[in-house]
């Protein structure tokens, strides 16, 4: 479903009083019907916009950005000692970084209603630890990829 879809029917929901379930569009709730048992499909409805559901590539990946979208500034910085365990896996976080940081311009794009300058996008990406919230992602979605980083030794 197009980005344009999604965003103009969460415009249309938002502030009716209806469940987070019924801000969904039927095809998307559907999808996410598919794959997941319907208490997760209420907490991921009940967690996540449907705009942030919108940017999502695979729908299988919501629950883990639903379960981000919860953690505590303390818990994604222990995944901040986890880097790619080789430079294949570095190339794809890399490339999968990118595609998380055009979906976060395009979010903020649609809470501001227009498109956000570069100043706020870089206070948008401070506030919301939105660095370490892809690497959570990365860890929890491909846990063999990652490993811990090497102590950095003391020379003298």
């Amino acid at each position: 479903m197009p980005m344009e879809v999604c965003a103009q029917r969460a415009k249309q929901c938002r502030g009716t009083g209806l469940s987070a379930h019924d801000l969904l569009p039927a095809r998307l709730l559907h999808e996410l019907n598919r794959r997941f048992a319907s208490s997760r499909v209420e907490y991921i409805a009940h967690v996540l916009s449907p705009d942030e559901l919108c940017v999502i590539s695979d729908l299988s990946d919501a629950l883990i950005v639903a379960r981000i979208k919860r953690m505590s500034n303390q818990r994604l910085e222990r995944f901040d000692t986890l880097i790619p365990i080789d430079n294949r896996q570095q190339r794809h976080y890399q490339s999968l970084q990118l595609q998380w940081l055009r979906d976060e311009e395009y979010l903020l794009g649609t809470r501001l209603g227009r498109s956000p300058t570069q100043k706020e996008l870089f206070i948008d990406f401070m506030n919301n630890h939105n660095g370490l919230r892809f690497r959570a992602f990365f860890t929890l979605k491909f846990p063999d990829k990652m490993k811990p980083k090497a102590p950095a030794s003391n020379r003298c």
